[in-house]
């Protein structure tokens, strides 16, 4: 499908070439605007145009986490995107519309390499924690407990591929059953080539199993198929939902999954902001300080070049620096 800019970004364009704008600079606005549209369309359950649904907060957040974290763009790029889109809302913004209103409370990412805040990943605790509130009935209300036991595995598994297989969301969201071999405990990782095989644990296996078994039969993906292995539940009809424009259980969304995070991690008790990215950096920031090296570690989660790497080993470095140092004060 061809992508074409929503109407109020051709309208900027033209607004940009009316005020002399080189057609080089045109260009460029032109290319990282297209890519937003195509992300967003691709990721929204809904169809509705851009000009229809002021885009959130928290797909502005996804979009540039890809960026960072899946794409791995260098941070001028992402700098440079961000501020395509944030004079594009200031436009908007003088005309009186607010189709990109949050990017302007949202900060670009900083041109330091720095290590990662003490807020971007899990403590031992918050992890444990977080686990342990998945499987429970911790601060459900009547209405959630009837729906709960259908979808409990399902949330479990996807926070578990994030926190201990160290999948991306992007990932996550992408598997089709087919990717899925319960018969030899594998999972194949297909969202960039070149694909990667993770062996899950048993009772992680088992636990993926259950989940698979929850679905309706009706609804339920179809061996070796291209069925997406993650189905979205419809809470009204108490079921999982069937697609019927794609004849296949309807995939649960990228968005969709941040929200069911969000509410897990509420449930926990646990501090805001704990994202899909926060599990995915504890991942990578346990497994260094395990001892896995970066050669080993890159295959594992997909990475193409070690400087991918270079804020997590700053990390753990700082981490290394402060526990010698509470280690001479006492």
């Amino acid at each position: 499908m061809t992508i074409e800019l929503a109407h109020y970004m051709e309208e900027y364009l033209q607004y940009l070439a009316f005020q002399g704008r080189k057609p080089s600079t045109l260009k460029r606005y032109r290319y990282d605007l297209l890519d937003f549209c195509s992300w967003i369309r691709t990721t929204r359950a809904d169809k509705l145009p851009l000009e229809q649904k002021e885009v959130s907060a928290a797909e502005l957040e996804l979009f540039f986490n890809e960026l960072l974290y899946e794409r791995r763009y260098h941070t001028r790029t992402i700098r440079r995107i961000h501020s395509v889109l944030r004079q594009l809302a200031r436009y908007e913004a003088s005309l009186g519309r607010s189709h990109l209103r949050p990017v302007l409370e949202l900060e670009p990412p900083n041109l330091a390499e720095t290590p990662l805040g003490e807020d971007e990943w899990l403590t031992a605790k918050e992890k444990s924690q977080l686990l342990h509130t998945l499987s429970s009935e911790r601060g459900l209300s009547e209405q959630q407990l009837e729906t709960f036991p259908f979808y409990r595995e399902r949330n479990q598994l996807i926070v578990l591929l994030m926190l201990k297989y160290g999948l991306s969301l992007r990932e996550v969201h992408h598997l089709s059953i087919r990717d899925v071999k319960f018969e030899a405990n594998d999972i194949l990782v297909r969202y960039e080539e070149p694909s990667r095989r993770l062996t899950l644990e048993d009772g992680d296996k088992q636990l993926a199993y259950r989940y698979f078994q929850t679905i309706p039969e009706p609804v339920r993906p179809r061996y070796h198929s291209t069925d997406p292995f993650f189905v979205a539940f419809d809470f009204k009809r108490k079921t999982f939902h069937w697609s019927y424009d794609d004849d296949e259980p309807k995939r649960m969304t990228v968005i969709a999954m941040q929200k069911m995070l969000r509410m897990e991690v509420k449930r926990a008790g646990l501090r805001k902001g704990i994202s899909a990215q926060t599990l995915r950096n504890t991942y990578i920031l346990e497994q260094l300080r395990q001892g896995m090296t970066s050669d080993e570690l890159i295959s594992r989660i997909g990475y193409t070049s070690p400087l991918s790497l270079k804020r997590y080993l700053q990390t753990v470095e700082e981490m290394s620096r402060k526990k010698k140092e509470t280690v001479s004060e006492g």
